[in-house]
């Protein structure tokens, strides 16, 4: 909020700047105030002229959802047995729907069933198919906390949906605007080293937070970040950009495909959002009108691994996010975060003291061996005063 402030400050004084600018080159050049609002219309219509991809148009079909209980182990296999080979793509939207793997899925009491499977996954899509909002942007992520998924859009155009995973209550993904960073196949935890995460691309890497594949059991679980199934993270890994970098080498901040996180997820209810869904067409979320103009998220500082909090931009921001976010009801009354833990270096510590520990026992022992060696009274004897 503090950066947009003052960047409307910076564009106020760039107006007047370029006000005067534009006056002096008009008394020097003799120049019209005409032939400057003619320019100006020719740039206009450089741009407006940009051909962009036509809108995409949802003309699926109603495919209406039914939640089905089952009472038995063996009712639930033949069920899932003969949907999955009603199409090649059933097993993906029943993932989708239910927000969770396979094997959740098979254990799950209640289960959403659409009563048509179709090929394109996107006609089960809660994201509306064209987002005027986007038109311009190449690349777009936009993510439900709430509704626990995300949508990716090519100049406006819906290209992908896939559900997701987010944070866990007192670990939250937060709403935001973010961007990707860096990627990498196959990553270990910097906190963390037994999380071993594939497809990863980080998207805030001073909260560590990244879309990547992992275990998905229907609901908020992780540490804040994306949870994602293998094939739609591999997806998102090969389609998305990361961060730019200018001309010294540093990285741009916020230069990476955008992804915005459009809400926050209703901890302490006792249903699932996405389970209430009655079918593709009964929701459609509604996105914000520029996506660009969405505030960077605000994350407490406990969040952060205290090895990096010294290099935080807006530190303070990062020291006041807590309180502002409890203010909003995106942190329940009651609840206390999680504080940001370096198990790795937990580890390592406990490693080096496991080490001096074994190292002076060996010292000890060796200590006492040489006494035995010695004999009873070596000791006495060395202690003993000479005669006079």
């Amino acid at each position: 909020m503090l950066n947009r402030f003052l960047h409307r400050i910076g564009c106020y004084f760039y107006s007047i700047a370029t006000l005067a600018l534009l006056f002096t080159l008009n008394s020097c050049n003799d120049t019209s105030s005409e032939e400057i609002e003619q320019e100006n219309q020719n740039i206009n219509t450089k741009i407006d002229t940009i051909s962009y991809p036509s809108p995409f148009v949802d003309t699926f079909p109603e495919i209406k959802y039914r939640k089905f209980e089952f009472n038995s182990k063996l009712e639930k296999e033949r069920f899932l047995d003969s949907v999955t080979k009603l199409s090649t793509i059933a097993h993906t939207i029943l993932n989708t729907l239910n927000r969770k793997q396979w094997n959740y899925v098979v254990s799950s009491k209640e289960i959403l069933v659409p009563e048509v499977f179709t090929e394109n996954r996107l006609a089960y899509s809660i994201f509306p198919t064209y987002y005027e909002g986007a038109r311009k942007l190449p690349k777009l992520i936009m993510v439900s906390a709430r509704y626990q998924a995300l949508a990716c859009y090519e100049y406006g155009n819906l290209v992908k949906f896939a559900p997701v995973n987010s944070g866990k209550e007192k670990t939250q993904t937060y709403p935001g605007r973010y961007a990707l960073t860096f990627r990498q196949r196959t990553r270990l935890s910097s906190l963390d080293s037994t999380w071993e995460m594939h497809y990863y691309y980080n998207f805030h890497p001073d909260a560590g937070m990244a879309l990547h594949q992992f275990e998905m059991p229907g609901y908020p679980a992780s540490h804040s970040c994306l949870r994602m199934l293998e094939s739609d993270a591999a997806w998102i890994y090969n389609w998305g950009q990361g961060a730019k970098k200018d001309s010294s080498g540093k990285v741009v901040r916020l230069s990476g495909t955008p992804l915005i996180i459009i809400d926050f997820y209703p901890f302490g209810a006792e249903y699932r959002p996405w389970m209430e869904i009655t079918s593709n067409k009964s929701l459609k979320l509604d996105l914000p009108p520029d996506p660009m103009d969405v505030d960077e998220p605000l994350i407490p500082i406990s969040q952060i691994p205290e090895d990096v909090r010294g290099g935080l931009i807006n530190k303070h921001l990062f020291v006041l996010a807590e309180d502002s976010l409890r203010k909003l009801g995106v942190i329940r009354e009651g609840v206390q975060i999680t504080p940001s833990v370096n198990f790795n270096k937990l580890r390592r510590i406990k490693k080096i003291q496991q080490l001096k520990e074994k190292e002076l026992k060996e010292k000890q022992l060796k200590e006492q061996q040489r006494l035995l060696e010695e004999g009873p009274n070596s000791k006495s004897i060395e202690n003993e005063e000479p005669p006079n």
